[in-house]
């Protein structure tokens, strides 16, 4: 019975919060709303589009703000603190105050949808419910959030499951790219084949991204080396080049070619967006490079960890790491659901092909990924207590060896494992989950 009970408050408060921010976004009528979903990349992408559009008028961002309460709160101007009851209590109250003092004027609004399930209020559809984008922006699939998903898929063998579940899951995000208008635009990433069979009954202008020789803006080349990143793509017949500093992985080739393509949805040419995408600097926990300590460098991809992400970023670390020894401190891939057995085992495999040591945390990794590495006497250490790790890390650092360090939210909190080894310890307030919440969080955590 109290479960029942809080359920249904809880769904009262959610169309509550819907309910005024459906009625906050009335002021702003002429603006023109951006939907970013994907299962890896959304606030990468978010903030590349935030870039290019910010010459162009005045910007509204849903940072920190992707889910059924996170968009409304920020729609109205409000932000959780603690999220206790009194906290709640303060936002409920908060919410007609805003309606009546916040009169924010944008010309756009940049908005994450992210979706863990594909049952109401944490789906596509109820999402949709609370704001209607004119421009959706699907940039991919990938085995993240899959627990939710498990009841849909029925067959057990981890390959067919795998597949099926990247199915169902592109089924979900692309009802953005379904929801939109005619006179909308649906950017669609087509090297993911998913995401090409959920290209029918799509009303709106499409622009497609991606390799393929059939995309509309095409990602010819990709190089990233101590010089940068640099990506050569070509648009409506054009061949254009955006060279930047700082180390991004490949995959964010898809990240700015997704903001250049909001670009030209909107009428700005690729000539203005790639200047305006010059200084721009990934978020935090997302790909961001340090200075270690004793002269290692850190790859800080802390904030969370997915099958495909961290393939990514262990693919990463092997190309930039070179001669130099390279370290990865993981942590567990949670919310896997019946895929977390078959996904930590293949981490262990990705551990052995593209690093010289590994460095675990977590009881996934303890479980599944711990006994092969020992099977094969690859160089492995688990620990239990953030302090033991950051320890024995501290201990094995070398000039010249690169550590990337990438793991899940709840427990696992690596962005400690980064703090822990930074050369400038100035450089702690750009790691991410900053703010007094977190460090309760954090001190709470062993």
């Amino acid at each position: 019975m109290a479960k029942k009970l809080k359920q249904y408050c809880g769904r009262l408060l959610l169309e509550y919060f819907r309910f005024c921010a459906k009625i906050q976004l009335k002021k702003n009528p002429g603006a023109v709303i951006i939907g970013v979903t994907g299962s890896a990349g959304k606030t990468s992408t978010r903030a590349a589009i935030a870039q290019v559009l910010r010459t162009h008028g005045k910007i509204k961002e849903s940072v920190h703000s992707n889910s059924e309460t996170g968009i409304p709160l920020n729609i109205l101007g409000l932000r959780p603190h603690s999220y206790s009851l009194f906290d709640w209590i303060r936002l409920i109250i908060g919410a007609p105050v805003m309606l009546a003092c916040n009169w924010e004027h944008y010309t756009y609004y940049i908005v994450e949808m992210g979706i863990n399930s594909p049952d109401t209020p944490k789906n596509m559809s109820y999402l949709l419910k609370i704001i209607q984008p004119h421009i959706g922006v699907i940039l991919g699939v990938g085995l993240s959030h899959t627990e939710a998903f498990d009841q849909l898929v029925k067959d057990h063998d981890p390959i067919r499951r795998s597949a099926k579940l990247r199915v169902a899951i592109a089924k979900e995000k692309m009802l953005l790219a379904k929801s939109l208008s005619p006179r909308g635009v649906a950017i669609i990433n087509i090297d993911q084949k998913e995401l090409v069979k959920e290209r029918r009954d799509i009303m709106a202008r499409q622009i497609t991204i991606g390799k393929s020789e059939k995309a509309n803006l095409q990602i010819l080349q990709t190089d990233v080396g101590r010089g940068g990143f640099n990506l050569k793509m070509s648009y409506q017949g054009q061949i254009y080049q955006l060279r930047l500093p700082d180390l991004f992985p490949e995959v964010f080739a898809y990240t700015f070619a997704a903001a250049i393509a909001v670009g030209a949805a909107l009428g700005i040419a690729p000539t203005a967006s790639i200047p305006a995408l010059s200084d721009y600097r990934a978020p935090a926990g997302r790909f961001r490079i340090f200075a270690g300590q004793k002269g290692s460098t850190i790859i800080d991809s802390s904030y969370n960890a997915s099958p495909d992400t961290m393939l990514q970023s262990l693919k990463h670390l092997k190309q930039l790491g070179g001669r130099g020894k390279k370290i990865a401190v993981v942590g567990d891939m949670r919310e896997l659901g019946e895929s977390e057995k078959s996904a930590h085992k293949n981490l262990a495999d990705w551990l052995s092909t593209y690093t010289d040591e590994a460095i675990l945390f977590g009881g996934l990794t303890k479980k599944y990924v711990l006994p092969v590495l020992i099977s094969r006497k690859f160089p492995v250490h688990h620990f239990d207590t953030m302090i033991s790790l950051n320890k024995y890390l501290r201990s094995i650092l070398k000039p010249k060896s690169f550590v990337l360090v990438k793991g899940s939210q709840n427990t696992i909190l690596l962005e400690r494992a980064v703090a822990a080894i930074l050369e400038n310890k100035d450089d702690t307030k750009l790691l991410c989950r900053r703010g007094s919440y977190w460090d309760k969080v954090r001190a709470k955590t062993s």
